[in-house]
């Protein structure tokens, strides 16, 4: 019991320090919290605000923790005059704020307050510096929302007084009374003592919200509705704050809303009901004309059920009615929307955008359930009739754009998003229909859209930065975008497809230099209609994938300067600068490209004289192009070339590229390209001008790049027609024509070029026909077409650009000190013409030869088989309309050194036209007489030359001798000697020496010879007249026969011709014709002869009487004749049985007849004589008289194996 009474004894002990010591705590808060408290109010707050703060009194009942504040007073902050003034300010405050470190206010209730605001004009307050001291740090840290509980707020008597000074006007707000059961944001369960509630006097208008309360249901509910009908926000548009981003010029409020207090296991604020705003114009806070940047008939916003507390929203149905939106962009490029704004404002606005839109919060946020994060639904956006306006002054001609009509509608959006958000819209873009639908999320977006006939000038202000011309056309286009955020398993993506795109009427324009209104635009380039159907684009990739592009009827300029430059170089205006490292390529894919009724005109005015060139009727087609595979794409070309007033020509090409590595195959035909065109690129390089000519060609072209360099395969046929070049006109000079022909047609050209390899030109066969040539030797004796050769280096670099020069220098070098190989085959020639004038002659020397006609066999740079391969030669022609020409022979004009064997023959020229030459070189000129010449010229392998000159002149007369000449010959003398009796003179000029021999000159040895010849005529006359039987040898001298027989054959009587053409020639000369003949050797033959002309005998006296004799027997005749000359024969036959001859075979009878005829030395001396006397006889049958023709002794020769049948002439004279 004792033990009881001390344990209880102790706890009242305990109890009642406690108590003691809460009763001091107490005590010591009651007096030391309220001036404590009032001191730091009046300095701490007085120094946050920058205001003078006074406290009348403070009361703090530390035992039920309430705290009321008297008479609290915020001066002016130029005045001294209250700013803020409250009567009382009272707060109770539960102790469960010190288990939930939160505040639970069970009560506040603020009485009297009374604000005095004073308007300074321009939307300026005299709080602003309050406002700019509160303005949040925009680099601070997100701080954690604050968790409280707020029950029986009231507020009552309140006022509020502004003095609108620039205006003159005084506006107050009276018996503001505002009671609010709670607002919370954690769990708290107090006893609501006060119902929802807003009251006011507003200028003498009374307002007053009611409310209806359900205290006795299970859930405690109190609701207030606020009403506002067409309230016109214009009396209050001066008081707009001027630090807000916009300027409020106009609008008019109307709002029905509920607000709903419930109280039940967890209490809740909800908001519903109807705001709307119409009439609605906002501009730049600085902007004198108020020009609105945002204008919207009605904006209606649906609140179905609005939480704050609880981070929900939902909304209904948002309507925003024909707003209307101006978007600029000023000269330095900034936006006028992005001006509003603080730069810090911008950037915190948009960390915050960008960290939203990936769906990120703060991990306490997500983690914490008691503050889950905000969540927006809206059930479905209306936008009806709204324009979209965008200037942008930074571009050099303001760029404009509008977008008008616009409608638009979006469901079920969602704040954090979690599904897709369907929308659709369709509006008018510069009067062009535009139209989409799609569905977005924050991880994938569709988007379908379609346009008709856009202008593409839209586009020209921001192209006009970087080029010069100008680009128009109607774009048409259907479009879907896909974009699917980055995941951990696949990069983000972002794709194009165009199922169809049009562009129409494109064109691309170049304003003239001259001045208005005269200046008119240069058409640069038109296409009537490009037309892509399929395609899809991977804009993050870098890949397109592009289905059918159809281009119709596009004309395009292409020009290159005087100074080289191409057009399009001078077109970019501010060129990038180039990048440190190559970017990444696109790999672009074509399926088909069709351009069809197309034109370029070029123009190139950098060579001497202009080129210009028409290519028309273009059409051409690509398959199946891909810039990344190595796979080739086929294409077909055609076209048409036109030049001046000229036929166009024809041009179409097929084949294959494979762009990696570059290899192109091309099937290629042309027809009648003019030359004249491409000709000025000649420049100095042949100095001869073009006058016309047209080229083709039918074959295969294949271009390849590798790594060593160029390969280069031609095969086909090349025609060139009707060209004509004619000479460079010059001061002393007038032009005329060099060269001209028909046709010139290589066929079966094969050009291989291959780097390593020397270069292979082959040509299968060449044909020339109806061709002229214009040699002139000069006044300084130099050849026109001397001076027709390669020009300078500076002509070269004036055909091309400095690029191209070094591009076609490293093409040369891959071949160079490769000698190439070349073969021709057959070539003809036909209907040529050339024309001779020399004019180091005076008087002046002119010659033509015309009707040339030959071919020249085949012939090659490369021996064959180790030996030069000799091509067959042949050419005929007319000299000077009368004598004729004729050269064959064998000749390769590539072999080193030349090849050749050839021979060359001149009929009947006439000499008198040649008076020049001879009155130069000879000291006398020519009154008449012809020429007719034979020359042979044969080059062996090591380079020695062998030539033969047969010079025949015909009633050769000289004139007198030239006074003052520079060369005097005895030429009379000379013509008197080797003249015959018709006048003609037969020379043989056999010539020889070495090409290899630098020293040797063909044309000197010929006029050295000739002069020896002219020195012999004098010194032995009698020697030249050895030749004058053909040639001089003993070929002449003997005419040969058949053994046993005295009947000339052709080769004899042909040869007899040439002597008897001699004599005639020649009167004083005799000759004497020796028989001869060998019974040895002749025996045979001779029985033989004798046997045939029994044979004819007999068919002869069978005949009837009148019948020519015949000359011969045939071999159906011969076996009957040989039996009737057998059967008359005089010599032992055999004899049959009863002693008649015997019937033999024709051979057996041949034998013995044969057998039985005599030859003798007598009757080989008959012979001798015979063939003397058919020799003698045939030369009288020539017409020489018999008295200059005599018979020698025959003989008869003894046997000798060189020995052949003949007769022997000799000659003597007088």
């Amino acid at each position: 019991m004792k033990f009881v009474e001390t344990v209880q004894l102790t706890w009242l002990r305990r109890s009642a320090k406690a108590l003691a010591a809460l009763l001091v705590l107490w005590t010591l808060a009651w007096l030391i919290v309220p001036p404590v408290l009032q001191s730091q109010l009046e300095t701490r707050l007085g120094a946050r605000l920058g205001r003078e703060v006074g406290v009348g009194g403070v009361d703090f009942k530390p035992w039920s923790l309430e705290l009321t504040i008297h008479d609290l007073v915020i001066a002016q902050a130029e005045h001294r005059r209250p700013q803020l003034s409250i009567k009382r300010i009272y707060i109770d405050v539960e102790a469960q704020s010190l288990l939930r470190l939160a505040p639970v206010i069970d009560a506040l209730e603020v009485d009297t307050p009374a604000l005095h605001l004073r308007h300074q004009g321009a939307g300026r307050y005299d709080i602003d510096d309050l406002v700019a001291r509160f303005k949040p740090d925009p680099n601070a840290p997100t701080a954690d929302p604050l968790r409280f509980a707020l029950y029986n707020l009231v507020l009552i008597k309140g006022a509020m007084t502004l003095d609108d000074a620039p205006q003159g006007k005084v506006h107050e707000l009276m018996d503001l009374t505002i009671r609010l059961p709670f607002l919370s944001n954690i769990a708290s369960e107090r006893q609501v003592k006060v119902q929802p509630q807003l009251a006011f006097k507003i200028n003498g208008s009374s307002f007053d919200s009611g409310a209806v309360g359900t205290p006795f249901a299970d859930v405690h509910q109190s609701v207030a509705n606020f009403s506002l009908k067409q309230l016109d926000l214009a009396p209050y548009l001066g008081y707009w704050p001027a630090s807000l981003p916009l300027k409020l010029n106009a609008a008019v409020l109307d709002t029905e809303l509920k607000l709903s207090f419930e109280q039940a296991e967890k209490t809740s604020v909800r908001l519903s009901g109807q705001v709307s705003a119409s009439q609605v114009q906002l501009s730049a806070p600085g902007d004198k004309t108020n020009a609105p940047m945002l204008a919207f008939e009605k904006l209606g916003v649906q609140l179905a059920d609005v939480r704050p507390l609880e981070r929900s929203v939902q909304l209904g149905q948002i309507d925003w009615v024909k707003p209307k939106l101006q978007v600029q962009r000023n000269a330095l490029g900034a936006l006028n929307w992005q001006t509003l704004f603080s730069p810090q404002q911008v950037t915190t606005k948009n960390t915050k955008l960008v960290a939203t839109s990936a769906g990120t919060e703060s991990a306490k946020d997500q983690n914490d359930a008691k503050f889950p994060p905000w969540r927006v639904d809206v059930a479905q956006v209306l936008v009806h009739g709204a324009d979209v306006h965008w200037l942008d002054q930074s571009t050099p001609k303001p760029a404009q754009l509008a977008l008008q009509g616009l409608d638009l509608s979006a469901q079920a959006l969602q704040w954090p998003i979690g599904r897709a958000v369907p929308f659709e819209g369709q509006g008018q873009l510069e009067g062009n229909t535009l139209s989409f639908k799609g569905q977005a999320s924050d991880q994938a977006a569709e988007l379908n859209a379609q346009v008709k006939r856009l202008p593409l000038s839209l586009a020209a202000p921001y192209l006009a930065q970087q080029f010069t011309p100008e680009l128009n056309g109607l774009l048409s286009v259907d479009l879907a975008l896909n974009w699917e955020n980055a995941t951990s398993k696949a990069p983000m993506r972002l794709t194009l497809r165009l199922p169809k795109l049009t562009l129409d009427k494109l064109a691309l324009t170049e304003n003239a230099t001259k001045p208005a209104p005269s200046a008119k635009a240069e058409r640069l380039a038109s296409i009537q209609q490009l037309q892509l159907s399929g395609g899809e684009i991977d804009l993050i990739g870098q890949t397109a994938q592009l289905g059918e592009v159809q281009v119709k009827e596009a004309k395009a300029t292409l020009a290159r300067h005087a100074d080289g430059r191409w057009m399009f170089q001078d077109w970019q205006k501010n060129p990038a600068p180039p990048a440190d490292s190559p970017a990444k390529p696109w790999a672009v894919a074509l399926k088909q490209l069709k351009l069809s009724g197309s034109q370029v005109a070029f123009a190139d005015a950098s060579p001497a004289r202009p080129v210009a060139l028409v290519v028309d009727e273009l059409s051409l087609q690509i398959k199946d192009l891909a810039t990344t595979g190595a796979s080739p794409f086929s294409w077909s070309l055609a076209a048409r070339l036109r030049h001046g007033e000229s036929e166009p020509g024809q041009l179409s090409a097929q084949g294959s590229t494979a762009l990696s590595p570059l290899a192109v195959k091309t099937q290629l035909v042309a027809k009648d390209l003019p030359l004249l065109a491409l000709e000025p690129y000649a420049g100095d390089a042949l100095k001869v001008r073009l006058v016309h000519g047209q080229a083709g060609f039918s074959g295969r072209v294949d271009l390849a790049n590798a790594p060593q360099g160029w390969a280069t395969q031609l095969d086909g046929d090349v025609l060139v027609q009707d060209l004509r070049a004619d000479t460079l006109p010059s001061a002393e000079q007038p032009a005329e024509e060099l060269l001209s022909w028909r046709e010139l047609a290589l066929t079966g050209l094969n050009l291989a070029l291959k780097p390593g390899e020397a270069p292979k030109i082959h040509v299968a066969q060449t044909a020339l026909s109806d061709f002229f040539a214009k040699l002139t030797l000069t006044e300084a004796g130099r050849l026109n077409l001397q001076d027709v050769k390669p020009g300078s280096q500076d002509t070269s670099n004036k055909i091309a650009t400095s690029a191209d020069g070094e591009s076609a220098k490293a093409t040369n070098d891959q071949y160079a000190g490769a000698v190439p190989i070349i073969t021709f085959g057959p070539m003809s020639m036909t209907r040529g013409r050339v024309d001779f004038t020399d004019r180091f002659i005076k008087p002046n020397y002119s010659a033509r030869l015309t009707e040339l006609t030959g071919t020249l066999g085949g012939f090659s740079s490369q021996p064959v088989n180790g030996a030069v391969q000799l091509a067959d030669l042949s050419l005929r022609g007319r000299a000077e309309g009368t004598a004729t020409l004729e050269v064959a022979g064998k000749v390769n004009p590539l072999a080193k050194p030349l090849a050749l064997d050839i021979t060359g023959r001149v009929r009947e020229l006439e000499l008198a036209p040649l008076s020049p030459y001879a009155a130069r070189y000879a000291g006398y000129g020519i009154e008449r007489g012809k020429l007719s010449v034979d020359i042979g010229y044969k080059v062996l392998p090591d380079g020695q030359l062998n030539a033969d000159h047969n010079i025949v002149l015909n009633q050769l007369k000289f004139g007198d001798a030239v006074p003052g000449a520079q060369n005097s010959l005895p030429v009379k003398l000379a013509v008197a000697l080797l003249a015959d009796s018709q006048g003609v003179i037969d020379i043989n000029l056999p010539v020889s020496g070495s090409l290899n021999d630098p020293q040797f000159r063909l044309a000197p040895l010929i006029f050295k010879v000739l002069g020896n010849l002219l020195m012999k005529a004098i010194t032995a006359p009698f020697s030249l007249l050895a030749s004058a039987l053909g040639g001089g040898g003993d070929e002449l001298s003997m005419v040969a026969f058949e053994p046993g027989s005295a009947t000339l054959g052709p080769e004899a009587q042909a040869q007899l011709d040439k002597v008897a053409k001699a004599l005639t020639a020649r009167p004083a000369l005799k000759m004497t014709v020796t028989g001869t003949a060998s019974l040895a050797l002749e025996a045979d033959a001779f029985r033989r002869e004798q046997l045939n002309a029994l044979l004819l005998a007999e068919k002869r006296n069978r005949l009837p009487k009148g019948t020519e004799n015949p000359t011969a027997v045939t071999e159906a005749e011969r076996t009957d004749l040989l039996k009737a000359v057998y059967k008359r024969a005089d010599f032992t036959k055999p004899r049959n049985l009863i002693g008649l001859a015997k019937d033999l075979p024709a051979p057996e009878m041949e034998a013995l007849l044969l057998a039985n005829l005599a030859a003798s030395e007598l009757a080989m001396q008959a012979l001798a004589v015979q063939r003397g006397v058919v020799v003698r006889d045939y030369l009288a049958s020539l017409k020489l008289p018999l008295s200059r023709l005599f018979l020698g002794a025959a003989k008869a020769v003894a046997p000798e194996a060189k020995w052949r049948p003949r007769a022997e002439l000799s000659l003597a004279s007088d």
